[in-house]
């Protein structure tokens, strides 16, 4: 097993710059190894590796004092992460999510069950997932209470307007993906919320990378950024996730019907999501062949 050295703490915290800024993650860097040690005394849990950094926290995998695998959660924006552990407590009925085992919001720091295999669907290893997989999934996301979450869809999607927005207006972005196709996709988008009738719970950011496969529980997620709003927003990534623009339209219309939803309001979302993705993966690492996939399926009306 791996050992986690002050180093790769202070390596793994930096690395968190491209939300934070350069000064705030190295700060946080530094901080990382009192922090985790603190937090292993008082929670008497033992480190593992290796270590792993999202976008805005570090995990730390860990053991606990009877054994049992866990993940510490550290994030530079308590606030942010103490959010992220009430959501995973409004969700944790569903049996879909990582139970939270302790939490310090001083530190902002959660210690959250490690699903095992510890393996996103992202992850080349993993099986992709069914279509009747998903939509068990959803139907039980779907189905929590209302009660206590605030955010609402058209908050997120007026955040994702201005970020992606931001991104096409670059000139490594807009030589490629003109304005014109992203100002109708942000139409499309204002058009489905306006005519949004649904007022139900929905994970907010539901692709591959946020959902395991557990062993033993079927898929589990992980981040969750709950709002209420269209189903059809948890459903996107499921479809827009791989292959031809015509395999994009099939996984459509085998998921619609299996969560009584209808095909052409899916439809519509998903070519909205293969638009900000196809300007995020242009922003990241320049056009390709996927990128214009992504676009074809959006232009194909």
């Amino acid at each position: 097993m791996p050992v986690i050295t002050d180093e790769d703490l202070v390596r793994e915290g930096a690395a968190l710059d491209d939300r934070f800024g350069v000064e705030r993650a190295a700060a946080f860097g530094r901080q990382l190894p009192a922090v985790v040690a603190d937090l292993a005394h008082r929670w008497r849990l033992a480190p593992e590796g290796p270590l792993s950094t999202g976008a805005t926290s570090v995990v730390v995998p860990v053991r606990t004092a009877s054994g049992e695998p866990a993940v510490i959660k550290i994030s530079p924006d308590a606030e942010f992460l103490a959010r992220q552990g009430a959501m995973l407590r409004h969700l944790a009925p569903t049996g879909r999510v990582p139970a939270v085992l302790e939490a310090d919001a001083a530190a902002g720091a959660l210690l959250l069950e490690r699903v095992l295999p510890h393996r996103t669907l992202d992850d080349s290893r993993a099986t992709p997932p069914t279509a009747v997989e998903w939509a068990g999934l959803l139907r039980d996301l779907h189905g929590t209470t209302t009660e206590g979450v605030t955010d609402l869809l058209r908050q997120r999607c007026e955040d994702m307007f201005r970020r992606i927005g931001a991104r096409q207006a670059t000139e490594q972005v807009s030589a490629h993906i003109p304005r014109e196709v992203w100002g109708r996709a942000v139409e499309d988008c204002l058009a489905l919320l306006e005519t949004d009738q649904e007022q139900v719970v929905i994970h907010g950011d539901l692709h591959l990378g946020n959902v395991l496969r557990s062993s033993d529980r079927g898929l589990v997620v992980i981040d969750p950024k709950l709002c209420v709003g269209d189903r059809c927003f948890d459903m996107v990534d499921f479809v827009v996730v791989s292959g031809t623009a015509d395999q994009m339209a099939q996984r459509v219309r085998e998921l619609a019907p299996l969560v009584d939803t209808d095909p052409g309001r899916l439809l519509r979302w998903s070519r909205v999501n293969a638009v900000v993705t196809a300007i995020s993966r242009t922003a990241w690492s320049g056009p390709d062949a996927w990128t214009q996939t992504l676009l074809e399926f959006a232009r194909d009306q």
